[in-house]
Parts: structure tokens; C-alpha cells; sequence
């Protein structure tokens, strides 16, 4: 019993965390897409890129541990 409470809470958990991801996703996509504000540098556009990649990593690998 309290194991299966252990596993919900964990669930709910990761469940909310990849919902946080995607919407801080959303936020960067803005940054490279055509409703930008400001155009980055090409540098300021990898190191941007990488963080989005991390992100989508750490979703994806919460995703499988379900």
C-alpha cells in the first residue's frame, strides 16, 4: 500500500516535470521563431539549442523510467 503511494507520488511527479519542460520549451521556441523580439547571434542560438536539447533529454528519460 505504501509502495503504491510511493509510485503515484513519483508519477505525478514526473508527469508534472515533463509538462514544465514542454512549457519552458514553448517559451525558448519563441526565441527562434518568427514572433522573436531580438535576433540572437549564432553563438547566443547554439547555446540556446543545447539547453532545449538537454530539456528533451531529461523528458524523454522521465518518460521511460514510467
Amino acid at each position: 500500500m505504501l509502495n503504491d503511494c510511493k509510485k503515484l507520488i513519483n508519477k505525478i511527479f514526473m508527469e508534472n516535470k515533463i509538462i514544465e519542460n514542454l512549457e519552458q520549451l514553448k517559451k525558448m521556441l519563441v526565441l527562434l521563431s518568427e514572433e522573436r523580439k531580438v535576433v540572437l547571434s549564432h553563438h547566443k542560438t547554439f547555446e540556446h539549442v543545447e539547453k532545449m536539447r538537454a530539456i528533451v533529454n531529461e523528458s524523454i528519460e522521465m518518460a521511460n523510467k514510467q
